[in-house]
């Protein structure tokens, strides 16, 4: 039996009382019609197709640098230090330290979050005082996701929840690279230490443009302390430097504040739609286009790969990446003696460095006991407890 859609969306060919295939549900159809009103020609809010979060890790499930440290102003934990792709910045040497780390307090439906301890309070609020954590979407990715960010009628949102010891309103702030404009908005934490959804939505501006490249787009950044300098107005645009209201408590007031954030999710549209949850395995891939760590085994040895030996005491090795950077990684290590090559036995190295492009990298070992030159030999990573011994590329924005 042919089934006809005619022009006013009326589908017709159905037989009266059942199914084409003489098969009747609960739902008996009362006529031979069914109305466009069944069959919607848009797609209806919470309903997507395709990938729709614009925030990468947004489960928190993803931590390859450490699954905890401290941080404070300009240290080595300033920046990224934990959870992938999630910055925390202490701007223009704000005082206090957090412990960021990854945690399995979460809602129901998730199984980790982000969660920020105050280790050294700091109750002054004044011009130095600016805190927040962060993730910056690349200029190319928003040209694409469907936004047509220079309308005023078209909307991203942003969806999360938090839990936090300290209740009062916070700030989240969206900071455009290619246009340096800035658009601020609030929510309230009600309820000391309980576990509430938020949802904030911004529209587009017609003075907003992103370059099609990997550069930076926009930066997220969900605020802990705000500067008196810094104040912006809840709801617009601004060309100025408001990185929040100033009914934006200081989280890092008391080392009693503890705040715990997951289920981060930024797309198209006016309505929060479910999260879309990812496998680990994906997620890893998206964090590795920015940041990679190959880490050593806490029991066992850990081959590297084949190299060959470029002299008698330095070593040439190939290394591919997991996933293609977004550019030129930096490399880092935890120390050359961490690596030993194979000649008649296993020797440490007592030098490291990369010659890297965005898909594979070349890694340049040397100081390692003399060993016939051009000979093909192994590289391994030696085992250590907590992480100890790794190596890693940074392609982040």
């Amino acid at each position: 039996m042919a089934i006809v859609i005619n022009g006013s969306g009326t589908v017709t060919g159905l037989a009266v009382g059942g199914l084409p295939d003489g098969t009747v549900d609960s739902d008996t159809l009362a006529s031979d019609s069914v109305t466009a009103a069944k069959i919607p020609d848009t797609v209806e809010a919470g309903f997507k197709s395709g990938r729709k979060n614009l925030i990468i890790n947004g489960a928190m499930q993803v931590a390859q640098r450490s699954t905890s440290a401290v941080a404070q102003a300009n240290d080595s934990n300033e920046g990224y230090a934990t959870l992938d792709r999630y910055s925390l910045e202490f701007g223009n040497s704000a005082g206090g330290t957090i412990t960021t780390s990854k945690d399995s307090e979460s809602p129901t439906g998730f199984g980790s979050s982000y969660k920020l301890n105050v280790t050294t309070a700091d109750t002054s609020v004044d011009t130095n005082h600016l805190v927040f954590f962060a993730q910056c979407i690349e200029a190319q990715t928003l040209r694409s996701c469907g936004w047509d960010y220079t309308s005023a009628s078209s909307y991203l949102t942003l969806s999360f929840w938090v839990k936090n010891s300290k209740t009062g309103i916070y700030c989240v702030a969206f900071n455009t690279y290619d246009t340096a404009r800035q658009y601020t908005a609030e929510y309230t934490i009600s309820q000391a230490n309980t576990w509430e959804k938020k949802t904030i939505t911004i529209p587009g501006n017609s003075a907003l443009t992103f370059n099609d490249d990997n550069g930076a787009g926009l930066e997220v950044h969900f605020m802990l302390a705000n500067a008196s300098g810094r104040y912006g107005s809840a709801g617009s645009w601004t060309s100025g430097n408001a990185w929040g209201t100033s009914n934006q408590v200081n989280f890092l007031d008391s080392t009693s504040n503890v705040g715990y954030w997951t289920g981060i999710q930024l797309e198209v549209g006016s309505t929060a739609t479910d999260f879309e949850h990812r496998s680990y395995g994906e997620e890893l891939a998206l964090c590795q286009r920015y940041y990679e760590r190959f880490i050593a085994d806490a029991s066992a040895e850990m081959l590297i790969g084949v190299g060959v030996n470029a002299s008698a005491t330095d070593v040439f090795i190939n290394y591919p990446y997991k996933q293609i950077k977004r550019v030129i990684p930096s490399f880092s290590s935890s120390g050359a003696s961490h690596f030993e090559r194979l000649t008649a036995s296993w020797g440490a190295g007592s030098s490291i460095n990369c010659q890297a492009n965005i898909a594979t990298a070349r890694l340049n070992m040397g100081g390692f006991p003399s060993s016939t030159i051009w000979n093909a030999t192994e590289v391994r990573i030696t085992a250590a407890a907590n992480d100890a011994h790794w190596f890693a590329f940074d392609a982040e924005l």
